[in-house]
């Protein structure tokens, strides 16, 4: 018995100490004054299946919420966000968005591209 107590409250002890820790910042890319960043033809096809998650076509303004976030490169992206009323505001933060987009391109720097369905960076689409 004292066995599975000691296990238990080793488990326990790792599942608070778990919940505690704080997740490391991801890399944030910036832009200098006056710079673009050149996106790929799949990266502004993804942030147009977002747009469209986040705002339907039946709609006239986004009924969700959300962050899209691309690498400085244009080539990787990552977002965070929920459809239709799922949210509870103030609940999403770009740097969820900023973290899976590193996360998912190998630790690349990556920097908010556009909030709901607004596009809040420069930018052009590659040739």
């Amino acid at each position: 018995m004292r066995m599975i107590a000691s296990a238990f409250a080793a488990l326990l002890l790792a599942v608070l100490v778990a919940g505690c820790a704080h997740k490391a910042p991801a890399p944030t890319a910036t832009l200098a004054s006056g710079e673009k960043v050149v996106i790929s033809q799949a990266t502004y096809n993804a942030y147009i299946n977002y747009k469209q998650w986040v705002m339907p076509k039946s709609y006239t303004k986004p009924v969700g919420d959300g962050y899209f976030a691309i690498t400085k490169d244009g080539h990787g992206w990552g977002i965070t966000g929920c459809p239709d009323t799922f949210c509870d505001v103030g609940t999403l933060q770009a740097a969820d968005a900023i973290r899976e987009c590193s996360n998912r391109n190998g630790g690349a720097p990556c920097l908010v591209f556009a909030h709901q369905d607004k596009i809040i960076v420069p930018y052009e689409i590659a040739q």
